[in-house]
């Protein structure tokens, strides 16, 4: 009778379970509620990619609520070539590079950085930035991005920990407790689990809001969190705990990891919890501030560094991450023996007044083009740390950010512009009546058409060349031109851009390298092998020129003007070369098809004469 009893009470226990199994196979069968998934598998003919999703925000932020964040859909190849270096970045907006886009964030500056420093190595640098996330998401993540093969993952996290989603001051919360967050986040795979929350989410009304609040204003929960609550301290032990999960996955995988430090403006950002509260005046953070700033004016930095930093730690709106959360990263460090970059002493070093502030960020937290390339550099000698690749001189001299332009400075500076209207900066509506430009009216406008109507960062860039171009700074019409070869390198045309330009600027040496890029990447190869031979041949190689003008010469796509031009100036060639009589016959022969062609038939009859 025991057993019976025993039995079915087994078989009870049984029975949800079961119910819950048949319909996730259900679900399974006719593909209904999937979790957004990480990563997509997208088939071109017979190329086969892997493209990030950008919806997969959706995982943790409800969209009928607030803004979902979205991560840049990039593609990377579903096999790794053999040789490819593959690099993931991984942490919120400022891995993101908010509020600039394509190529200031610090994961292109590496790009850009290691394909000067490694020419002949392959890599895919490949940003997993999200705003509003913190170490849950990547701890939700971590499983997923193993199995893309990494080469080396890179961490750049803390600055969320409080208000990102499942924070301890978010709104998108399931409690305080990390080892029911990262169970949830597991139950969270099933198609089951989708279905429940999608139905909760139909039940529930959103918000009433007004003044199209940020995603910053709409993830906050505890707007104020004290110094020594237990918030800060169940933040401390959640970061710990998700650090030890994210480095133990990397570490069984052999993935090897490069932590940093966070560093934030301390000098030129006024505590939030004054800045967020009209009705507070005053506060420990604020006075500790107010200290700090006339120890500077009297010349002691390095108290003034102290004070700053005292009153970052104690604001009591933590946007910028705590320096416990910084010894944590270093305790973790040194556990799981990975190298640690210290971005804190970095931007002391590069800060014009040794107290990072507005000279190196763009707000409270987020660099300027500036400090993306700083952290760039400063992931880049790291590197030298791992055996990922041998170690190389850095060849970047300038220290300057690269292939950013006036217009994405422009771009940033009208974001930081919306920022700094809402909560915990303001409180009021967005006029960009308001807006003082950064450079200028063109700068300006080609910003707010392409952050208001078209989104599309290359038209924009190609707008503010066109300009360039029509003022005659060619130079910088150039520049524009080179990021977005970077950025779109499989649309031809934009190589034949880039050439026309620099071949106005009279930088030779910029229409050879983008020539051979290009004779990578298409096979209209015929008006590239031309300008790459002009290019030769500006620089003093004659015989060069002529070998590749000759490939030139066999191009079936060029049209009737094309081929007359190129065989023209194979002709030209053949004069310099002392080849008279040979130079006669191309001439010869294009003036009979091109009777028209006046610069052929004098150069033919001076030859004749």
């Amino acid at each position: 009778m025991k057993i019976k009893k025993i039995l079915f009470s087994i078989i009870a226990a049984l029975i949800p379970v079961a119910f819950l199994a048949l319909v996730e196979l259900s679900l399974w069968i006719v593909d209904a509620y999937p979790q957004p998934p990480l990563f997509l598998d997208i088939t071109d003919g017979d190329t086969s990619h892997t493209q990030i999703n950008s919806q997969v925000g959706e995982r943790y932020f409800d969209k009928a609520i607030m803004p979902v964040p979205n991560l840049y859909p990039q593609k990377f190849s579903s096999t790794k070539p053999d040789g490819t270096v593959r690099i993931f970045c991984l942490g919120g907006s400022t891995t993101a590079g908010f509020p600039y886009e394509m190529t200031a964030p610090f994961p292109k500056q590496l790009d850009l950085l290691l394909k000067t420093d490694y020419p002949t190595h392959d890599f895919e640098i490949i940003n997993m930035g999200l705003s509003a996330i913190n170490s849950f998401t990547i701890v939700d993540w971590i499983p997923e991005i193993l199995k893309q093969a990494p080469d080396l993952i890179l961490l750049y996290m803390g600055h969320n920990e409080f208000y990102g989603a499942y924070g301890t001051g978010s709104t998108i919360s399931l409690g305080h407790d990390g080892r029911i967050i990262r169970l949830v986040l597991k139950f969270q795979k099933f198609r089951v689990v989708q279905m429940i929350r999608s139905i909760i989410r139909g039940f529930t009304n959103p918000p009433s809001t007004g003044g199209k609040p940020t995603l910053m204003e709409k993830v906050i929960d505890d707007r104020f969190i004290e110094t020594n609550s237990m918030l800060r301290m169940k933040t401390r032990e959640n970061f710990s705990a998700n650090l030890d999960v994210i480095l133990s996955a990397c570490q069984t995988a052999g993935v090897p990891v490069i932590l940093s430090n966070l560093v934030s403006n301390i000098k030129d950002q006024v505590p939030l919890d004054v800045t967020s509260n009209p009705q507070q005046t005053s506060s420990k953070a604020h006075k500790l501030y107010l200290k700090g700033l006339r120890e500077f004016r009297q010349g002691d930095t390095t108290t003034a560094h102290i004070s700053f930093t005292r009153a970052k730690n104690n604001d009591q709106v933590p946007f910028r991450g705590n320096d416990y959360l910084n010894e944590i990263l270093q305790v973790k460090a040194g556990k799981f023996a990975r190298p640690i970059v210290d971005m804190k002493s970095a931007f002391r070093h590069a800060s014009i007044s040794t107290i990072p502030g507005n000279d190196l960020f763009c707000d409270h937290l987020h660099p300027n083009p500036i400090g993306y390339h700083i952290m760039a550099r400063e992931y880049r000698k790291a590197m030298d740390r791992t055996d990922v690749l041998p170690m190389a001189v850095i060849q970047d001299s300038t220290k300057r950010p690269l292939l950013v332009s006036d217009l994405d400075w422009e771009i940033g500076s009208m974001q930081i512009f919306k920022l700094m209207q809402r909560w915990p900066f303001g409180n009021s509506s967005v006029d960009y009546a308001d807006y003082t430009p950064l450079y200028n009216e063109a700068t300006a406008r080609l910003a707010k058409e392409y952050l208001l109507n078209h989104h599309v960062w290359g038209k924009a860039h190609n707008d503010m060349a066109e300009i360039y171009l029509e003022q005659g700074e060619f130079e910088k019409a150039c520049q524009e031109y080179q990021a977005i070869v970077e950025v779109y390198p499989e649309i031809t045309e934009n190589y034949s851009k880039l050439v026309e330009c620099a071949k106005q600027a009279h930088s030779w040496e910029l229409v050879k390298q983008t020539c051979l890029k290009a004779l990578t990447t298409t096979s209209a190869t015929g008006m590239f092998n031309y300008n790459l031979a002009i290019s030769y041949r500006m620089t003093g190689d004659l015989d060069k020129a002529t070998t590749i003008i000759e490939k030139a010469l066999k191009a079936p796509e060029l049209t009737r003007v094309q081929s007359a031009n190129v065989r023209f100036t194979y002709a030209r060639f053949l004069v310099e070369l002392q080849k008279p009589s040979e130079a006669a016959v191309v001439l010869t022969n294009l003036v009979q098809e091109v009777p028209d062609f006046i610069r052929a038939q004098e150069l033919l009859n001076k030859l004749m004469n």
